[in-house]
């Protein structure tokens, strides 16, 4: 991912760290609420049920 796009994702990353994963709306298209998947392999997806964008990593604090 490129830093211009990580960038758009920031506050939603932003409130993931502070525990506030249900108050996420997509920065492309402001649908809320965003799906939050943790995965086994210790990787979590957030993503747009309305417009499919989504960014997957490791987020920790």
């Amino acid at each position: 991912m490129d830093e211009e796009a990580l960038i758009v994702w920031q506050e939603v990353l932003d409130q993931i760290m502070a525990g506030r994963p249900g108050d996420l709306s997509c920065p492309h298209c402001q649908t809320r609420p965003m799906v939050v998947e943790e995965r086994p392999d210790g990787t979590t997806r957030v993503s747009c049920s309305k417009c499919g964008k989504y960014i997957e990593g490791r987020f920790q604090p």
